[in-house]
């Protein structure tokens, strides 16, 4: 029996494999049409805009066509500013609102055989029509019988195993492209695509989002202007999740009275994840933000999240540092020694491109520099000398471009970058104590003083006698 099983699924794997094949060919076809187009575009720029765009294209044509685990990886790609051109991620964007839903009758079916017992006896509504729906689940508005009206996150059907199984090619895929082609060695293609497919495959268990929401409302206990939705356990399992139905606006509806009070929050609490928790909501992005009448904000969707060891947070804070009070001698360092990077790497020509670096971003005020541009050429750096960024770090990264759009989507002089610093300093100095005496103490020591002295223009990135004691 075990023999038919392993053979049914070869051959469904290998049935899936040729529609991949199938839907690429047919994309390589478009893209060489589109070659021929770009011959009579002399503008190199437009080109290459043309280029970008027709691969962001059909990559979301690929990916809408393969379904379930494809779009999946398209939203993730999407939010990979790191890797991808912005004409790309443009393209790949639009795979958040193109899932469609699946029947009512599959939802009742998974939830009573999840549950053990009939719809019925459980809720007392249960609205057929989906609140949302995505590549892995789709949520719909319901009432226990007790009384508490709650959402239901249910699973697509067989998404585990389709998921597994698409696991198997992309890996497969992954591995013929690092022994093909130097270019996937540099960026190791394999790590990455087991990293993608491992956060994939675990948004197939709700248990973990149930226990990460359950983590986040401890780790979040004592802050009023944040919360995240209760999670109702006995009636969640791997394929269902119960829990408090959340009424609230989209950040494009927020009361103006609430503007700045949503903007810090949500940007001290992404500090906070980073900084000092260690836990970090991973999918944050627009749709995935609530607020309520009161100004609370609610994050929901937290089946992809991040954890950092302390090593890693430390990691965090010290490139941290460098951006924002650091020399270029510091950031090569940390460069050097945190990061990957290949044996033929010239730390010589690092050094070049990094002074001209720090010297741009200290030249600038403040209110000029924004996380986005940073990261961007941070990442330049990184590419053009073959050094490959912590995965860790460029999603913290990632998501303070992210945490940086949306708050100027709400207030267009917010100033990401400034917060950051200020957030830094008190948290360096209490870590002081624990780390003894070094370069966090003489910077939180310094950026205290500052702020104590001139609180009102406490702007750590202009100020020219911060500066670390790395050797």
């Amino acid at each position: 029996m075990g023999r038919v099983v392993s053979a049914a699924r070869w051959l469904a794997t290998i049935a899936r494999g040729a529609v991949i094949c199938a839907v690429a060919l047919l994309c390589v076809m478009i893209y060489t049409a589109g070659s021929l187009r770009r011959l009579t575009i002399r503008d190199r720029e437009a080109r290459a805009l043309h280029r970008a765009r027709q691969r962001g294209r059909l990559l979301r044509f690929s990916f809408e066509a393969l379904g379930g685990t494809f779009v999946k990886i398209g939203q993730v790609m999407s939010a990979r500013a790191d890797v991808l051109a912005p004409a790309i991620i443009v393209e790949l964007r639009e795979l958040q609102d193109r899932v469609r839903p699946f029947a009512f009758s599959r939802v009742r079916a998974t939830v009573e055989h999840e549950l053990a017992r009939p719809l019925a006896s459980i809720f007392s509504e249960l609205d057929p029509t989906p609140l949302a729906a995505g590549s892995i689940a789709q949520v719909h508005r319901g009432r226990l019988r007790t009384g508490q009206e709650v959402a239901i996150k249910v699973l697509r059907p067989r998404i585990t195993q389709r998921v597994h199984r698409d696991a198997r090619l992309l890996l497969w895929l992954a591995h013929v492209t690092h022994v093909l082609l130097a270019r996937a060695r540099a960026a190791d293609v394999i790590a990455h695509t087991r990293s993608l497919i491992a956060g994939i495959i675990a948004q197939t268990d709700l248990c973990r989002e149930a226990d990460h929401y359950e983590l986040f409302r401890t780790n979040f206990d004592s802050v009023t202007d944040i919360a995240f939705p209760r999670v109702y356990r006995a009636f969640s399992t791997r394929a269902v999740l119960t829990m408090e139905m959340i009424h609230g606006v989209r950040l494009e509806h927020v009361p103006p009275k609430h503007v700045a009070q949503v903007t810090r929050t949500l940007r001290e609490s992404f500090f906070a994840m980073c900084f000092e928790h260690g836990l970090i909501h991973a999918d944050l992005h627009p749709g995935n933000v609530l607020v309520r009448d009161d100004g609370t904000v609610v994050l929901v969707d937290v089946g992809l999240v991040k954890h950092l060891d302390a090593e890693m947070i430390a990691k965090l804070v010290e490139l941290s540092r460098c951006l924002a009070v650091g020399t270029a001698h510091d950031l090569v360092v940390h460069l050097r020694t945190q990061h990957r990077h290949e044996p033929s790497t010239d730390w010589d020509a690092v050094a070049v491109d990094s002074a001209a670096f720090i010297r741009d971003l200290r030249a600038k005020k403040i209110a000029d520099l924004e996380v986005s541009t940073v990261v961007t050429k941070l990442f330049a750096i990184a590419r053009k000398h073959h050094i490959r960024p912590l995965p860790e770090l460029s999603l913290v990264l990632l998501g303070m471009v992210t945490i940086e759009g949306i708050a100027k989507r709400l207030d267009p002089d917010a100033n990401t970058l400034a917060e950051v610093a200020r957030y830094l300093g008190p948290l360096l100095e209490r870590r002081r104590f624990a780390r003894g005496s070094g370069q966090h103490a003489q910077y939180s020591d310094e950026v205290d003083q500052q702020r104590r002295s001139s609180p009102a223009n406490f702007v750590p990135f202009r100020t020219g006698k911060l500066r670390s004691t790395t050797p």
